[in-house]
């Protein structure tokens, strides 16, 4: 029994601690007829509880669970010591470790909630609902592909109720003056169809059984006045499906499931806010992840659903929301952005011995990479005041501009006009106005990875605190923020982009440490090189204020924090690592130690070998939309989205196209 929970909680991971008591975690969870149809699903649901460590459970299906025990969410209510309420209802469900002030009642299959109030005195309502599964959309489409829109939509009024109880649940919190309460509400659960913003034009094009249509109960709830957090978080519904149904049952050749996101979490901030605190979703995610082996019969599953559960941490900000009428969105500018550290100026002998490039200037092949992802910035790394590449690109079209000096070899590549603000900071003058860059290039040394491989190989211990304390690279992360902060806080769009030298606090988590596999390459030790590490770096840009002594700024000035892009299109650090550092290369390639054992007699001869990770990104300001990101490498190796015959560099590039509105 220990086994089977603990590979539950390997689905899901242990989410890393809020750094401050304003965050709030919020889960929504059809746990499938009371976890029955799993071996100890009851004891696996409480161990994706625990693990996931949500703050609200908005849960349908609570049903009695088989034997002599009580309905699920009161069992769970138990074992965790939470309050819940289920009251009237035979399956929906309130799970919280909030205080729970109130409760409401709508209808015993559609529709409960709660009044929950945390440490602080902050309110919020909480609803959990389940609507119709009759005429399910996605199905319909598959079983019926010459459909009209119209017959399509009537699935969800005619042969199906759904529409008419998502009305019946919005007339019944504006009669109860839910609607316009000084406190955020939040109504999430099945709702046993897709949302407008996840069958769009793009979808369509990607996915088998989705069209380009206004869902209607979506939309019933947007004209409410409700946002979806998952998707206000992870815009492109191609990038980030969310998929909730079904992690459990994937069809057949003969009957193909329909996958969707039926599972949502919807958010109403109030205009004039209590205490003038409101609701803002900062990251969501759907469990499981990943997905287990379809071969593996539901009796035996370790996550205990056919629903998966969606997650969303959302963050209490002072701060009212001001409501904005409803306006034709104004086109977005798209952006696209290389980092791509070039490695020694495009000269020297080059990363890999058994490249037709090995000892051949590599500066056409640099330009020929740039072109063929035809970015309108890139930030180059180890360029060094080599003018060749930016002299090919100038020859195909004349409006790159380049402004280099940085303090370690950067230069700015862009098809606008360049100004400088300081050493390695450069304010682009596109013409719907400008934005800003910072092109980083930190030291290689101290390099946290290499240390940690140093002690396993001696046989000594790993202390977090202690790598962290020995691989400070000193006042370059503070400058990196200082340089932008100006820009941040007067809401220009702000892009941080380059050679970190130094891996991501979004890689090195619990999460990885208990689902990831071995970034050192042929390591000879018994201990994997997996912990849990802050990466000094780029926690401070997610997370500024938590370094605000080291700023030495003025009082009380705005800190805002930076987005990794990569990370917040592609989230799942397990399974989608992004390595830009570094790609593989055969033994005695000049100027480099040993990628792998082979050759030698065994591994620790052939140390130290490569270490793998993702040191090259992108992070973007909050006026930027992050829509892809792709990484540029070797060709065959499982990191590179766009393969290269003859990569030219011992780093692979990052490519991120982002959406700002001016």
């Amino acid at each position: 029994m220990l086994t089977a929970l603990a590979m539950t909680a390997m689905l899901v991971g242990s989410p890393q601690a809020s750094s401050n008591n304003d965050s709030l975690r919020v889960m929504a969870w059809n746990v499938l007829h009371g976890s029955n149809d799993v071996d100890q699903g009851p004891e696996k649901t409480l161990a994706v509880i625990r693990h996931a460590a949500p703050d609200v459970i908005l849960m349908q299906e609570s049903y009695d669970i088989d034997g002599e025990r009580p309905k699920l969410g009161k069992w769970l209510s138990e074992q965790l010591d939470w309050n819940y309420h289920q009251g009237e209802s035979p399956h929906l469900c309130v799970l919280t470790p909030l205080e729970m002030k109130t409760t409401f009642f709508h209808h015993q299959w559609h529709g409960l909630g709660a009044m929950l109030t945390d440490e602080r005195g902050r309110s919020l309502l909480a609803w959990s609902i389940w609507l119709d599964y009759r005429a399910y959309i996605t199905y319909e489409l598959r079983d019926n592909p010459d459909m009209s829109d119209a017959e399509l939509l009537a699935a969800e009024d005619v042969r199906s109720k759904r529409l008419p109880q998502a009305k019946a649940l919005i007339a019944h919190l504006q009669e109860a003056g839910q609607l316009d309460v000084d406190i955020p509400v939040i109504v999430g659960g099945d709702w046993n169809t897709p949302s407008h913003l996840d069958w769009t034009a793009d979808t369509a094009r990607v996915f088998k059984r989705r069209r380009n249509l206004d869902l209607p109960v979506s939309m019933a709830m947007r004209d409410a006045g409700f946002s979806d957090s998952f998707r206000d978080v992870h815009p492109d519904p191609v990038q980030q499906p969310g998929i909730t149904w079904s992690p459990m049952f994937r069809g057949t050749s003969e009957v193909p499931q329909g996958f969707d996101r039926i599972d949502r979490i919807y958010l109403k901030n109030p205009a004039s806010p209590a205490g003038d605190w409101t609701l803002h979703p900062v990251e969501g995610t759907v469990l499981p992840s990943p997905w287990e082996d379809d071969g593996i019969e539901v009796r035996d599953r370790m996550f205990p659903s056919d629903h998966g559960a969606v997650v969303v941490d959302m963050q209490w900000r002072k701060g009212k929301v001001v409501p904005v009428p409803a306006a034709a969105p104004a086109t977005p500018v798209e952006l696209r952005v290389l980092a791509f550290n070039i490695l020694t100026s495009g000269n020297g002998p080059g990363p890999n011995a058994a490249s037709p490039l090995a000892g051949q200037p590599r500066h056409a092949a640099i330009a020929a990479a740039i072109e063929r992802v035809d970015p309108h910035v890139v930030l180059v790394q180890e360029e060094g005041g080599e003018l060749r590449i930016i002299e090919l690109l100038q020859a195909s079209d004349p409006s790159w501009h380049r402004r280099g000096g940085g303090e370690r070899g950067q230069a700015v590549y862009a098809r606008y006009p360049i100004e400088g603000i300081n050493q390695n900071t450069s304010r682009i003058m596109h013409p719907a106005g400008p934005f800003v860059v910072h092109n980083v290039h930190w030291p290689p040394y101290p390099y946290g990875p290499y240390e940690i491989r140093t002690k396993l190989l001696a046989g000594q211990p790993v202390d977090v605190q202690e790598i962290l304390r020995m691989v400070d690279k000193g006042e370059v992360y503070a400058d990196a923020y200082r340089s932008v902060q100006p820009s941040l806080a007067a809401g220009l769009p702000v892009i941080v982009g380059g050679d970190f030298n130094e891996p991501s606090h979004l890689d090195w988590t619990a999460r990885y440490v208990q689902q990831g596999g071995e970034r050192w390459v042929d390591n000879p030790t018994e201990t994997m090189m997996n912990y849990e590490i802050a990466w000094k770096g780029t926690s401070m840009l997610a997370d500024p204020e938590s370094y605000r002594d080291e700023f030495g700024l003025e009082p009380g000035v705005a800190l805002p924090p930076m987005v990794d892009a990569f990370r917040m299109i592609r989230p799942n650090e397990v399974a989608d690592l992004g390595t830009t550092w570094t790609p593989r290369y055969i033994k005695d390639s000049p100027g480099r130690g040993n990628f792998d054992s082979t050759g030698f007699e065994d591994a620790l001869a052939a140390q130290p070998t490569a270490i793998l990770d993702r040191i090259d990104m992108i992070h973007v300001s909050s006026t930027l939309q992050p829509r892809s990101v792709l990484v540029l490498g070797d060709a065959g190796d499982p990191s590179s989205d766009i393969e290269f015959e003859d990569w030219p560099s011992d780093h692979r590039a990052v490519l991120a196209t982002l959406w700002w509105t001016p």
